[in-house]
């Protein structure tokens, strides 16, 4: 079953469509732009919610600082990051303990994502012929992201909810498996330091990806976003499953959430069984 984050929410009311609609994330963004929230909005939209739904924090160039109060208060429980942020940055939000989804934009993004699975995949076989045990093998990994993940858990009922949610029997495959960091031989990238990875084709523009070129991407701890509607979601899903897919100007109507659509596309997400 493929899951969905509603990405957008701005107000109370919306919130409370989300709770009838029943995403399995629902997402504020802090980033310059149309849906762009404050603390204090972000708040009102955290308490209206579902404590089952997590609440993501869509960031660009705000400060770690901002970031890490906005975990700290319990306004959100999951970051996404977009763009190029020093490691160093990216290792102090790996300390608030929450899941981290770092997303790739543009007509690159696909190609970029493929990239780094395969060079991670190379990795991994060079280490295992070399004998190196200084990285964590995929299964130490996912035990090792389960386990801060169900400590954080055992003191907040979102995070528990969505750990209960992990089909942890894909997320064995999850291509990112490094999650304590760049280690000497391998200081690079950002994405050795996250949970998960997006692609997207504009950040909001509503463009879409071409789903064709998804299939040879590997779709765990994968979400795929842009221009998904409900009128498309099922085109998508019969070509590629990724574990997430986000949605947020298609599911609204003249600018504003729109109840019937955030339904539809949780529905459409959540069907099990497709031909």
């Amino acid at each position: 079953m493929t899951k969905i984050k509603i990405c957008g929410l701005m107000t109370k009311d919306e919130a409370l469509m989300a709770n009838e609609a029943r995403p399995d994330l629902a997402g504020v963004v802090f980033a310059p732009g149309r849906h762009q929230v404050m603390a204090e909005e972000a708040l009102v939209v955290r308490k209206a919610l579902d404590k089952r739904i997590p609440l993501v924090g869509v960031f660009v160039a705000e400060p770690v600082e901002t970031i890490l109060k906005l975990v700290e208060t319990g306004t959100i429980q999951m970051i996404q990051l977009h763009g190029q942020r020093p490691i160093v940055e990216v290792r102090r939000l790996r300390v608030a303990g929450v899941p981290i989804i770092q997303a790739l934009v543009g007509d690159g993004a696909i190609d970029q994502a493929k990239d780094w699975q395969n060079q991670l995949r190379l990795r991994r076989l060079k280490e295992q012929d070399s004998g190196l045990e200084k990285n964590q093998d995929s299964d130490s990994a996912l035990a090792n992201f389960s386990g801060r993940l169900a400590e954080q858990a055992a003191s907040d009922p979102v995070l528990a909810n969505f750990s209960s949610r992990l089909d942890e029997k894909s997320a064995s495959n999850f291509p990112l498996a490094n999650f304590n960091g760049s280690s000497d031989e391998h200081p690079g990238s950002n994405l050795d330091l996250v949970d998960f990875l997006m692609v997207d084709a504009g950040a909001g523009s509503g463009q879409r990806l071409d789903w064709q070129r998804l299939t040879g991407l590997s779709p765990t701890h994968l979400f795929v976003a842009g221009g998904i509607q409900p009128n498309n979601l099922s085109d998508l899903l019969q070509i590629y499953q990724p574990d997430f897919v986000d949605v947020s100007s298609g599911a609204e109507t003249k600018g504003h959430k729109d109840l019937n659509k955030m339904v539809a596309l949780v529905a459409i997400a959540h069907q099990e069984e497709r031909k």
